[in-house]
């Protein structure tokens, strides 16, 4: 049976996979990179990855605006997925692999909750709803992970949370035997479960060859959830048995609880993190979460003797800028300033408003040469940037920084000890003549002016 079908305002044919790509392929509008895709999949052998691929070359079309999504159509068993062309009305048609054996469920029973379960249950409930932060929720959906084995007999369990786009994955949370790197099966969970928000249960993976080559053989039977709350998708859920027809449907409902929690969990915990951590006006950190985290990197140089260096930055002259164009205008270039050094530095620095008009910066596993020519660096970044771009008002005034710095153990070995040096050094600075970077017990910097 054909896995394709074309169907056009006057006519309705059938053909393959091989026959679709090609019609794609023909039209004058695909870019280079499309087409070598679309070239790729056509002489695909493995059938399941050759329509893996078209259902991925479409959905990117979708994206780009070349097709529209349709939705599914079910006829004689089947199940097709429709996309229309806008400009000429075309609709492709594309039929899943019979194959493919998976229930794709939208709704849920509640699940059986045995007594003997209720304590392990309360406990993890109460690790859900006093989890605060980010930093987590790693340690709380593992135990959830472990939960979910022992209660449903699950030889392995993971969460991927997956970034904006729901196609990458950003970090993986496992429990159990270890898995394939790659999630199960994407041409099934990507439209199912991350788009639709629908749940995918296979009971017996050995029946298809095609989609053994996703566990490597070890287990029979797979469920995938998606964690989804208040209308956003944060990623899913995957948890496996070595035994097929395992899940039952009260384990199917259990699941669907647990990640329904898991997902409000991650969300407010950005929320809170946002609410707590958060300043409102630059939307980097603040001053209360920088210096916890600053004695936390104490502490953890106390442990792996690995330096921590610090940076406190002034904005220069930053008095005129509210005097001149008004506190609004002041607070729009101090937005920027700090999107602009978050974006400047490495995903584990840290970089907070410690008050006003001064920045706070944590720079791990830094010495003192590297933190001053990443002080330097952003010195000149914050120079050379077009602050006029985002704040027009104040036309081609220039913005410039001044930073003061001190490193952990070098300068100082308590967090109090170090922020006081950072900002003497700042004050040097200052002194010698601003839009310069000098370290508490290194020689001044030659910043420009």
């Amino acid at each position: 049976m054909p896995w394709a079908t074309f169907n056009s305002q006057m006519k309705t044919q059938r053909i393959g996979l091989q026959d679709l790509l090609r019609e794609i392929l023909s039209r004058d509008t695909l870019d280079t990179e499309l087409r070598r895709d679309i070239s790729s999949a056509i002489s695909e052998t493995d059938p399941l990855v050759a329509w893996e691929k078209t259902l991925e070359i479409m959905q990117r079309m979708q994206r780009d605006g070349g097709l529209k999504w349709v939705g599914v159509m079910e006829k004689n068993g089947d199940r097709y997925l429709k996309f229309r062309d806008p400009g000429t009305g075309d609709v492709f048609s594309l039929m899943e692999p019979p194959t493919v054996k998976a229930e794709v469920l939208p709704c849920l029973p509640r699940g059986f909750l045995r007594k003997k379960d209720a304590a392990k249950i309360e406990s993890l409930f109460t690790s859900i709803a006093t989890c605060r932060s980010e930093d987590e929720l790693g340690g709380v959906l593992k135990r959830m992970l472990a939960v979910i084995r022992e209660l449903v007999s699950a030889d392995y369990g993971a969460v991927y949370f997956l970034d904006e786009t729901l196609r990458a994955i950003v970090e993986r949370v496992g429990d159990g035997t270890p898995a394939a790197d790659q999630r199960f099966a994407p041409a099934l969970t990507d439209r199912w479960v991350v788009e639709e928000g629908f749940c995918v249960h296979v009971p017996d993976l050995g029946r298809t060859v095609e989609l053994q080559r996703y566990c490597s053989g070890r287990f029979r039977s797979v469920v995938v959830m998606p964690l989804r709350s208040k209308s956003r998708i944060y990623g899913i859920l995957e948890v496996w048995s070595r035994m097929e027809r395992h899940f039952t449907s009260d384990d199917l409902g259990f699941l669907s609880l647990l990640s329904m929690l898991a997902a409000g969990m991650i969300r407010n915990a950005e929320h809170l993190e946002t609410l707590i951590f958060r300043d409102p006006l630059t939307h980097v950190y603040n001053r209360g979460f920088m210096e916890d985290q600053l004695q936390r990197e104490i502490e953890r140089f106390k442990r792996t003797n690995e330096p921590v260096s610090f940076l406190l930055i002034d904005v220069d002259n930053f008095k005129q800028v509210n005097t001149d164009f008004g506190h609004p205008i002041g607070d729009l270039v101090l937005s920027s300033l700090g999107h602009l050094l978050e974006d400047s530095v490495r995903q584990i620095d840290v970089v907070s408003r410690y008050g006003g008009d001064e920045f706070g910066i944590i720079l791990p596993d830094t010495i003192a040469d590297h933190a001053y020519l990443t002080a330097e660096r952003l010195r000149s970044i914050v120079e050379d940037n077009d602050f006029a771009a985002a704040c027009p008002e104040i036309g081609d005034t220039r913005i410039t920084i001044s930073i003061g710095g001190a490193i952990c153990p070098d300068d100082a070995a308590t967090k109090e000890d170090l922020i006081e040096k950072a900002d003497k050094a700042l004050a040097e600075a200052e002194r010698a003549g601003k839009n310069r970077a000098i370290f508490f017990g290194l020689a001044s910097g030659e910043g420009g002016q």
